[in-house]
């Protein structure tokens, strides 16, 4: 049964939860696509787990909104993120140097956003390479790397205790940079895991210039086999997708529902515009909405 659902109220093990401010969390990497706010309401929806599992790591806001597990995996296909959360860990005071230290420029923005294209190969971790990625992203319209300039006001900030809040929740995190059918095959699912999976959506299928790695239609159906290893294997997972008849289609099998968003755009016309979502789960989760209606 497909529902849609609200997160004005929410029980979360019957309790209902007055307040989303215990889930804030700064966001190291404002990534478009990103499940900042959409994982205030997705993490209270997660079962119990022993091994985490982020197939698409891209800015992390739900690894880093919930609760970490004694074992964790984040992965991601573009070397640019890997480098990121690499530095963090590894070299985060050089990191926070370069960062604290680029003015803004339209020059310095074009030259590095050339130079992230072009470089394939990256010797990680690469503090330097990981500022000009961070502030490509930070000074990117809409946050897509390959929009125009934008003088983003909190290129200002003080680098230091939001990366230093990062590098804390994910140290002693295993990070790989691989293809999701071989995340999946090299930490084979089972009982006990919790796989979390945001995929390139359709419309970036569509549109073809949203990320450094997108999916083409076979992707996404590749995704769909991936999905079934873990559920047949005995794991959980979840699923972030855009609300189309594809994705319906795809996985009518599991338990599907429609999410209602408002997304602040960079434009007046895409300003609070309402926004449906697909959540797609292999389990009935414990928090209980306040449901719109069925579909």
């Amino acid at each position: 049964m497909l529902l849609r659902i609200s997160y004005i109220q929410q029980l979360v093990n019957g309790q209902q939860v007055p307040s989303l401010d215990w889930y804030d969390c700064p966001i190291v990497i404002p990534y478009y696509g990103g499940k900042y706010e959409l994982s205030k309401i997705l993490v209270p929806l997660i079962p119990h787990h022993e091994r985490y599992i982020e197939v698409f790591a891209g800015g992390l806001s739900m690894f880093f909104r919930k609760n970490k597990v004694s074992w964790n995996v984040v992965n991601d296909i573009d070397n640019n993120i890997v480098n990121l959360y690499m530095s963090v860990i590894d070299d985060i005071d050089m990191l926070i140097y370069y960062l604290n230290w680029l003015p803004k420029s339209r020059k310095l923005f074009l030259d590095f956003r050339e130079g992230i294209k072009e470089k394939k190969d990256i010797v990680i971790p690469d503090p330097l390479q990981a500022a000009k990625y961070l502030y490509c992203i930070r000074h990117s319209f809409n946050k897509l790397i390959h929009t125009p300039f934008s003088m983003n006001k909190d290129m200002n900030k003080n680098w230091k205790n939001e990366l230093e809040y990062s590098r804390n929740r994910i140290g002693g995190t295993t990070i790989e940079n691989l293809d999701f059918n071989t995340l999946v095959d090299k930490y084979y699912p089972k009982t006990g895991d919790f796989w979390y999976l945001d995929p390139p959506y359709f419309i970036a299928t569509d549109k073809g210039n949203y990320y450094m790695n997108n999916f083409d239609n076979k992707d996404h159906i590749r995704l769909k086999e991936c999905v079934s290893k873990i559920d047949k294997s005995g794991g959980k997972f979840m699923i972030s997708y855009d609300y189309r008849d594809e994705v319906k289609e795809l996985y009518s099998e599991y338990n599907l529902k429609v999410i209602k968003m408002k997304y602040s755009g960079a434009t007046k016309k895409s300003r609070d515009i309402e926004r449906k979502e697909y959540v797609i789960m292999n389990y009935e989760p414990n928090t209980q909405f306040q449901l719109f209606q069925e579909e």
